[in-house]
């Protein structure tokens, strides 16, 4: 991507909507010859002969080939001047009809004419190095993107707006005030720091240490959010593990047989649990038999139940537990689990308080997958377990979503911490000054303010080609 960083020398190009039948597709020109390229191929439809392109105006017209002067399919046109653009360059968008072909001979046309193709992400690598957005509403374009789910895309949505970016904002203000307080005692090495002074200074940086703190807490919660949990369904044959599945998806995903041992490799379903993207597996069930297929599907569900974040783990309710339900059970130890006691419809064989020795209790949830009764309070155990007691992203509140962004959250932490260490130890403001830029330089890495073209190569190879 070495060329890619260096906007405003070069024009790009690419279909900014998916490949594939559809109606419309949308062709993204970017850079200082979009418009020039634009006039060379575009023929109005009225009787103008040049358009001047008025900004954000739509034309309607044809692709021509200049070369043929053939048509290649009637389109909608509209130019967008910099710096009033999505790039802050010059762009152009070419609205002509979808599919494979079309596009595909409209892009041979520009790139015939100069442009090249652009790079994964480079249209909005361009809008953060002309100052369109910062690095987090940047990484928060390709969140919408991949949103699974209608919080996650509140969370990117939040991002892209500069929640994020103003906390961050706010905290690296109060940080450049303690600074410019510390650096004003760089020429009076010998005084100490008045102890009215000291004391608010310390006040202000452990304010911020906790605000950071709280931010740190959103991780997990954000992580959720953008990257689902992998879920496994897991039990022993013939307790209503598909039947879950199916009435989870609402949908006839999983064959539901009365005959044991059906299920013998393992299905897997995308699903929304209140706002949480879960990936289901539904597993063999597990138990022992001769039968070298079955045995192959039980090892494959363990593998799978060892690998999940999250575990369903489905019993009878309405027979005694035997020893493939205790092998369940016990394969619940030290995991995020939910204990689905299933045919509740048919009454109940199995005492609470023996349940409660392999799971707590609001982790145990009743449930007939054949009537739909208690599927509800699943995904309420389901929620509650994965989220605990935050529901800052069910507020409206912004949480952390980056791996990124919580590494440089606790270097700037660490350098807080250490900066209160020296002051109470009474050292020079030089190196207290030093702590202090350390802790912006960490959260200025946050909004790309401190940033290398590794780490922006690494964040915009990530996008789809045309964002």
């Amino acid at each position: 991507m070495a060329s890619s960083f260096n906007p405003n020398d070069d024009t790009i190009a690419a279909v900014a909507t998916p490949p594939g039948d559809g109606g419309i597709a949308v062709i993204r020109l970017s850079g200082p010859e979009s418009v020039d390229i634009l006039r060379s191929i575009f023929k109005p439809g009225s009787a103008e002969e040049n358009p001047h392109f008025s900004p954000r105006m739509l034309y309607h017209g044809h692709i021509i080939d200049p070369e043929s002067e053939s048509k290649v399919d009637e389109v909608l046109a509209v130019y967008m001047k910099s710096p009033a653009s999505y790039t802050g360059e010059d762009v152009v968008e070419i609205h002509s009809h979808g599919g494979h072909v079309v596009p595909k001979k409209i892009l041979d046309l520009i790139f015939r004419l100069g442009a090249r193709p652009a790079n994964p992400g480079e249209f909005s690598l361009r809008a953060f190095l002309n100052g369109k957005m910062d690095l987090a509403q940047a990484e928060a374009v390709a969140d919408i993107v991949n949103a699974q789910t209608e919080d996650a895309l509140k969370q990117a949505e939040l991002q892209l707006e500069g929640a994020l970016s103003n906390k961050i904002l706010e905290i690296k203000n109060i940080i450049l005030d303690i600074l410019a307080e510390v650096e004003a005692r760089v020429d009076f090495p010998e005084e100490d720091i008045d102890p009215i002074v000291k004391s608010a200074l310390v006040s202000r940086t452990q304010d911020i240490l906790a605000g950071l703190e709280t931010l740190l807490g959103t991780y997990r919660e954000g992580r959720i959010l953008k990257y689902g949990v992998s879920t496994a369904i897991i039990g022993k044959p013939n307790v209503g593990k598909s039947s879950l599945l199916n009435r989870l998806v609402m949908k006839e995903r999983a064959i539901v047989s009365p005959v044991p041992g059906t299920t013998r490799d393992f299905i897997e379903e995308s699903i929304d649990i209140r706002g949480i993207p879960l990936r289901l597996v539904d597993t063999a069930g597990i138990r022992i038999t001769g039968d070298e297929i079955e045995r192959t599907g039980v090892a494959l569900a363990k593998k799978k139940a060892g690998e999940a974040e999250l575990i369903i783990a489905v019993i009878d309710g309405s027979a005694p537990l035997d020893d493939d339900d205790y092998e369940v059970l016990e394969g619940l130890q030290g995991k995020q689990a939910i204990l689905a006691v299933n045919k509740a419809d048919a009454g109940f064989s199995i005492s609470q308080g023996g349940l409660l020795e392999h799971s707590p209790a609001e982790r145990i949830v009743h449930t007939s997958a054949k009537t739909g009764i208690g599927i509800e309070n699943l995904k309420d155990a389901v929620s509650a377990l994965l989220r605990g007691n935050s529901r800052r992203a069910e507020a409206g509140e912004v949480v952390l979503t980056e791996l990124r962004h919580k590494l440089a959250i606790e270097k700037a932490s660490e350098s807080l911490s250490s900066f209160l260490k020296l002051l109470d130890a009474g050292e020079s403001p030089e190196f207290l000054a030093l702590d202090l830029r350390m802790a912006l330089d960490s959260l200025g890495e946050i909004t790309g303010e401190v940033t290398t073209e590794d780490v922006l190569g690494r964040i915009f190879s990530k996008f789809c080609v045309g964002k």
